[in-house]
C-alpha cells in the first residue's frame, strides 16, 4: 500500500464486501454529489468528487455552508466515507476570487507521481468561467493551485469554459475537453507536457446546445466521447432526462460519428444513446465517469434526481454497469440506471496484496533474488533477475493488476507462471522505450511482443498494468492509473502450457504495489430486445387520403389533405400560454396498451424559433407529451418534451439524430402499481432501424388521453405528415 492518507474521523468501509447496492449511493453521507469526477488511486481505493453542494437535505434545510468540491473514498464503490473538501479559504485559488459561485466539475487524473484536479469556475456572470488546475500529493490532498487558469474565460465566446476532462493519449499528448449548451458546443484543446496550459486552437466536437460533462476513453482504435444532454437540474417535472449520448472516432480531436454514422457535429447531430430515464425512481442520469472493478467489468457513474423529491436540486450518486455489444456502450444492456438492488462491482481481490507491512510477504514465494516491504509500504528488488510469484494460484480467465515503477532495469509482471521455467512476462522497459510481453515455456522464451511507449514516458513513477486472460487470449495494458485510458496495449496468444489456473507475481528491478487477480467478468453480448408492434389498430390509423371526422383540430383548422399527405405550416405559438395555444390535430386514444408512428417531413432551413413538428399525447396542457424533430437555433434535435414549456431547456430528452424526413413512435404502457401513463420514445431515419430513448411518465388522472400531431413553435417551415399508424404494444 502507498502512504496512508491523512483523514478526519469517519466511518471505515465495511470489511466484507458487499453482494448487492442499490441506487442513489452514499445516501448515509451525500444526498447532493453531483457532476461526478472519478478515479481509481495509487492506494487501491476510489475517490469521488463533485460540484460545490450543499451535500447533505439536512444542511441545505438548514442553510449550512457550502461544501467546495468535496471529496469521498470508498473501497468497493458501495460504502463511501467523506473525507473533506478541496478546496477552502485557506488554500482556494486566488486568481477566481473567493467565493465566487463555487467550483463545478472536478476532473481527477493520476500523472507521473501527482494528481491533477480540473475544475471549472464560474465568474460572476452566468456565463463566465474558467477551467483551473490543483495538485496534490495524493487523491485527498492537500490541493494546491496552479495559480492561473489553464483555459481562460473568453468574453462573449460561444463556448463555455465549464466541465473540464483530460485525457493522455497513447503518444504522451494531453487533451483537455470542456464545454457546455453555449452555441460553441463542447470543445477540446491539446495542453503543454505538463498539462498546465492550452496550447493552440481548440476544435469542437459536440454541435453547439447539445450537451456537456464530457467523459473520453479509448477502446481499440476507438475513442470514446461520452456526453451528457438536457435536464441536469432543474425544472419543474422531475428534473429532466439528462440522457447519456456517445460518438467514436479514430482521433482524440475527432470527428465522433454516431452509429448511425453522424458526426456530432452536424447541423442535425448524432448520439447514441447509452443512458437515459427509464420510467423508474431516478431521472436526469448524467454528467457521467467511467471506472473499472477488479474483475475488469466497467462502470458508470452518474448524478441523478429523485422523480418524488427532484425539487431541492440534490441530484445523488448513481452507478451501474456499462456494457459494450458490438463496439457500442450502453448500461444495464439497455435497461439503463436502476432503483432496485443490483449486484456489486468485484471490488475485492480473490488473491494479491498492497504490501503494507513485511509480515503480507508471508503469501508469496521468493524463487530468486531478494524481495522487502518498503517502509512507504510496496514491495521492491534490486536484483534484474529477481522473481517473487504468489502462493497460490488463481482462476483459469482472470485480471491481474498491479502498480508497477522501476528506476534501474526492466520491471515485470509476472502472468501464467506454472513453475520457475514457465511463465509470462509484462515487461516496462526502460532501454527498450516499451511495453514488452515475453512468453517463457521450459526456461525457452517461446514467443515476444512490443509497442513502443511514448518518448518521455516515466518509468520512474507509477503506472497500472493489467492482464485479462480468456479462452487463453491474454490484453495487456498499462495506463496512468487502473481503468484509464491505456498508453500501451498488447494482444496475445498464450501457449497451452501458459493457460489455465496459474500463480502471478514481479519480476526484475521492481517496485510493485496492490497486486490483484481477481476472475475475469462475464461480458454482456446483448442488449435487450426493442419493443415490438402488434397487430395495426386500423380505428386509430390514417394514412391522409380522406378526411376522417374521428380527428378534431382544437382550434382554427391548420392543416390540408394533399397527395396523401396532411401538410401543416408551423405555428408561431406553442403551448406555453394557456391564453393563446398552438392548435393540436387530436385522436382518441386506444385503451391498453399502444405505440403510435408516423413519417414526417419538416425542412430545417428557414425555419423560426423552436419550430417542431410530430407527435403529442394530451391530457391537457400541462399533461402533455410531445415528439419531435425541433429547431434549437444553430441545429436541430429530436426531444421527447414534457409538458408546456416555450423551450426544450430544460426537460426536453434529446433523443436519436434528425433529419428533414423522419419517423418517429412513441408507445403507451401503464404501470401495474401506480397507475401512471407511461411513454417511450423512439426515431428513426429510415423507418427500419429505430433507436429507442427515454421515457416520461403521465400522471394517472391525466386522461381520458388523446393521440395527435403538432406542427409549431415557429413560423417559417411546412410540415407533411404520411401517416399516422396505431399498433397493440
Amino acid at each position: 500500500m502507498l502512504p496512508t492518507l491523512t483523514t478526519s474521523a469517519v466511518p471505515q468501509a465495511a470489511p466484507t464486501p458487499p453482494t448487492t447496492y442499490t441506487n442513489p449511493l452514499m445516501q448515509d453521507v451525500a444526498q447532493a454529489f453531483s457532476d461526478v469526477g472519478l478515479i481509481r488511486a495509487k492506494d487501491g481505493a476510489w475517490y469521488s468528487y463533485a460540484t460545490n453542494t450543499s451535500l447533505t437535505r439536512e444542511n441545505a434545510d438548514n442553510h449550512g455552508p457550502a461544501h467546495l468540491l468535496p471529496m469521498m473514498k470508498t473501497t468497493d464503490l458501495v460504502h463511501w466515507e467523506f473525507l473533506g473538501d478541496a478546496f477552502s479559504e485557506a488554500n482556494h485559488p486566488q486568481w477566481a476570487g473567493w467565493p465566487q459561485k463555487g467550483y463545478w466539475a472536478p476532473d481527477v487524473r493520476y500523472v507521473d507521481g501527482e494528481y491533477y484536479m480540473y475544475y471549472s469556475a464560474p465568474g460572476s456572470t452566468s456565463l463566465g468561467a474558467a477551467i483551473g488546475l490543483a495538485t496534490a500529493p495524493t487523491p485527498a490532498g492537500p490541493w494546491t493551485d496552479i495559480g492561473h487558469p489553464v483555459v481562460n474565460f473568453v468574453a462573449d465566446s460561444e463556448v463555455m469554459e465549464i466541465d473540464p476532462m483530460m485525457f493522455i493519449d497513447d503518444d504522451g499528448t494531453k487533451y483537455l475537453y470542456y464545454g457546455s449548451f453555449r452555441r460553441g458546443g463542447i470543445h477540446v484543446v491539446k495542453l503543454s507536457a505538463d498539462g498546465r496550459n492550452a496550447v493552440g486552437e481548440s476544435t469542437q466536437v459536440v454541435a453547439g446546445e447539445r450537451g456537456e460533462g464530457t467523459w473520453v476513453t479509448k477502446r481499440g482504435p476507438w475513442y470514446y466521447l461520452f456526453y451528457s444532454g438536457y435536464g441536469c437540474c432543474i425544472g419543474d417535472v422531475g428534473g429532466g432526462g439528462y440522457p447519456l449520448l456517445v460518438g467514436r472516432s479514430k482521433s482524440p480531436v475527432g470527428p465522433f460519428l454516431d452509429e448511425n454514422g453522424v458526426s456530432l457535429t452536424a447541423d442535425q447531430p448524432g448520439g447514441t444513446i447509452v443512458n437515459s430515464y427509464n420510467g423508474n425512481s431516478l431521472t436526469a442520469t448524467g454528467h457521467n465517469a467511467i471506472t473499472v472493478d477488479r474483475s475488469g467489468q466497467q462502470w458508470n457513474l452518474v448524478n441523478s434526481d429523485i422523480r418524488a423529491d427532484h425539487t431541492w436540486g440534490g441530484r445523488p450518486q448513481s452507478m451501474d454497469r456499462l456494457d459494450w455489444v458490438n463496439g457500442w456502450p450502453t448500461v444495464r444492456a439497455g435497461q439503463w440506471t436502476s432503483d432496485q438492488p443490483q449486484a456489486a462491482p468485484a471490488s475485492a481481490p480473490k488473491l494479491g496484496s498492497s504490501f503494507s507491512q513485511p509480515s503480507d510477504l508471508a503469501d508469496w514465494r521468493t524463487v530468486r533474488g531478494n524481495w522487502t516491504v518498503s517502509n512507504d509500504g510496496y514491495v521492491e528488488s534490486a536484483d534484474g533477475s529477481a522473481l517473487l510469484v504468489s502462493s497460490k494460484t488463481g482462476s483459469a480467465n482472470y485480471r491481474l493488476e498491479g502498480d508497477l515503477r522501476t528506476t534501474g532495469g526492466p520491471a515485470g509482471l509476472v502472468f501464467g507462471y506454472h513453475s520457475p521455467s514457465t511463465y509470462a512476462i509484462a515487461w516496462l522497459d526502460p532501454a527498450r522505450g516499451s511495453l514488452r510481453v515475453e512468453q517463457r515455456i521450459a526456461g525457452k522464451i517461446v514467443g515476444t511482443s512490443e509497442t513502443k511507449l511514448y518518448d518521455g514516458f516515466r518509468y520512474d513513477t507509477w503506472h497500472s498494468l493489467s492482464v485479462e486472460t480468456r479462452g487463453g487470449q491474454a490484453t495487456v495494458q498499462v495506463a496512468p492509473a487502473a481503468g484509464d485510458n491505456p498508453l500501451g496495449e498488447l494482444s496475445v496468444t498464450l501457449p497451452k502450457p501458459l493457460q489455465g489456473p496459474s500463480s502471478f507475481g514481479l519480476t526484475g528491478a521492481a517496485q510493485g504495489d496492490n497486486l490483484s487477480l481477481a476472475q475475469l467478468y462475464q461480458p454482456v453480448t446483448h442488449k435487450i430486445p426493442d419493443p415490438r408492434l402488434g397487430q395495426e389498430l386500423k380505428d386509430y390509423s390514417d394514412e391522409f387520403d380522406s378526411v376522417d371526422p374521428s380527428w378534431q383540430w382544437t382550434g382554427a383548422n391548420q392543416g390540408h389533405l394533399e397527395n396523401g399527405q396532411l401538410v401543416w405550416d408551423t405555428q408561431a405559438t406553442d403551448l406555453s400560454k394557456a391564453d393563446n395555444l398552438a392548435t393540436l390535430f387530436l385522436h382518441d386514444a386506444p385503451q391498453g396498451d399502444y405505440t403510435v408512428e408516423t413519417r414526417v417531413s419538416l425542412p430545417f432551413a428557414g425555419s423560426t424559433g423552436n419550430a417542431r413538428a410530430g407527435l403529442i399525447a394530451w391530457g391537457s396542457r400541462t399533461n402533455s407529451l410531445q415528439l419531435a424533430p425541433t429547431r434549437t437555433n444553430a441545429v436541430r434535435q429530436t426531444f421527447l418534451w414534457p409538458g408546456p414549456d416555450a423551450t426544450p431547456w430544460a426537460e426536453a430528452i434529446q433523443l436519436g439524430p434528425s433529419a428533414d424526413t423522419m419517423w418517429l413512435r412513441l408507445r403507451h404502457t401503464t404501470n401495474p402499481t401506480t397507475g401512471e401513463h407511461l411513454f417511450q420514445a423512439a426515431t428513426s431515419l429510415d423507418g427500419k432501424h429505430w433507436q429507442w430513448g427515454s421515457y416520461w411518465n403521465l400522471p394517472k388522472d391525466s386522461g381520458p388521453l388523446k393521440l395527435g400531431l403538432i406542427s409549431m413553435g415557429g413560423a417559417g417551415s411546412t410540415a407533411r405528415f404520411d401517416y399516422v399508424r396505431t399498433y397493440q404494444s
